[in-house]
């Protein structure tokens, strides 16, 4: 339990997925290879905790079927071929496969049910042990099935505690990562508000000079385009430091109840050109009835950044997804795309300050700006992603009868 419980904190202190899941691995792999050093025999049959490396490597790394596998390999090369291993194979290979199937359901579990199901599955695999041990053994006495039990009860109670001190391991580092973030977004906040009301006043104050500059009706026609176009560019540059106002500021100016599925139809007639621009089909499954109480055009506007997002994403055209659904008091809509994906580590700092997966085309502001007026109308975000397929957001917001 000490080598795992110490790999699992310098794995989960690693910057790189790939770093973190071999440093786990290897880990997992030492403990497996200690506990079946120590085993104690009865019989044919082996008393060891090497089901608490397993059950662990199962579900919190993905090596649940290798480990399984590896030590029914090293069970054969250190004890030998015997009726304790056939025994055992058919257990230890269901437990695998069933860990290898169960990973991606179980990080998607909450933390409770994460751990009920770590110790059910511990309580499954030595309750088996114990019958499959009963079967094959005449003449077990009361000493020895009490040594069993015990074995059985000091994995559940190791596995548990393993369990619990990783998942604190985690929520820990998790709340570390976003009081990170919130100081920098609080940060990028104060220093967009005061940069965004110093050019403000300036950019005001050209506009107002080229707007009388280009009434005068002796300017050459030439001229008087130049100006149109540094009107235009000002217009640009202005839109800009509202967002960046809206992102320091996102207080909601007008709140009232409106209806989500109208809001949604404005945002996609605006992005209907640079859907058609990208081949891009979009699809909207609407629930009528869905309300919500909130600033309905910084609604459209941050619903207008995603869906943007989403779009430029799928390059070479594909299919944007726009569903609502209402109930158990939430409202949730789910914006699907098809495009290229992003990794882990790109979806984890989708709405930091300045951050953005379009290099240097982009500058991040579009989703901190929705993010920000998202969380100010009491919405939650979840974003999952996998490369090559796909983008979904999904919002939910607080429904309003």
């Amino acid at each position: 339990m000490l080598i795992m419980f110490v790999f699992n904190i310098w794995a989960e202190r690693l910057r790189t997925r790939v770093n973190s899941q071999i440093l786990g691995f290897l880990g997992l792999f030492i403990s497996l290879l200690v506990c079946l050093s120590f085993s104690t025999r009865q019989y044919d049959f082996l008393i060891d905790l090497r089901q608490i490396p397993i059950i662990i490597g199962g579900f919190y790394y993905g090596y649940g079927l290798l480990l399984s596998l590896l030590s029914l390999l090293f069970r054969a090369l250190f004890y030998g071929v015997n009726q304790g291993l056939w025994t055992i194979i058919p257990l230890y290979s269901i437990a695998g496969i069933f860990l290898h199937y169960s990973y991606s359901w179980f990080k998607r579990q909450p933390y409770k049910k994460r751990l009920m199901t770590v110790l059910g599955t511990s309580l499954a695999m030595n309750l088996l042990f114990l019958l499959a041990a009963l079967l094959s053994v005449d003449n077990f006495s009361y000493s020895e099935m009490k040594v069993l039990i015990e074995f059985s009860l000091t994995q559940l109670a190791g596995i548990g505690m393993l369990a619990f001190l990783i998942e604190e391991l985690r929520k820990n580092d998790f709340y570390r990562e976003e009081m990170a973030k919130a100081q920098k977004i609080e940060l990028a906040s104060h220093m967009s508000a005061a940069i965004s009301h110093e050019v403000r006043n300036p950019l005001t104050a050209v506009r107002g000079f080229l707007q009388l500059a280009a009434e005068d009706s002796d300017m050459k026609n030439a001229t008087r385009g130049y100006i149109k176009i540094a009107l235009s560019e000002l217009e640009t540059a202005e839109r800009v430091i509202k967002n960046y106002l809206t992102f320091a500021q996102p207080s909601l100016d007008k709140n009232d109840k409106f209806r989500v599925s109208t809001e949604l139809s404005h945002s996609i007639t605006s992005l209907q050109p640079l859907a058609n621009m990208n081949s891009v089909e979009v699809n909207t499954v609407f629930h009528e009835e869905s309300f919500i109480y909130g600033d309905r055009s910084k609604f459209r506007q941050s619903f207008l950044n995603i869906m943007k997002n989403s779009i430029e994403a799928m390059p070479l055209g594909g299919i944007l997804s726009i569903h609502t659904d209402c109930g158990h008091g939430q409202v949730a809509i789910k914006i699907s795309d098809t495009g290229i994906g992003m990794s882990p580590e790109q979806v984890n700092r989708l709405g930091e300050p300045y951050y953005s997966t379009k290099g240097q085309k982009g500058t991040g502001l579009g989703l901190m700006v929705s993010f920000s007026i998202i969380r100010e109308m009491n919405g939650d975000i979840d974003i999952s992603s996998k490369l090559g397929k796909g983008t979904t957001f999904t919002v939910t917001f607080p429904s309003e009868k």
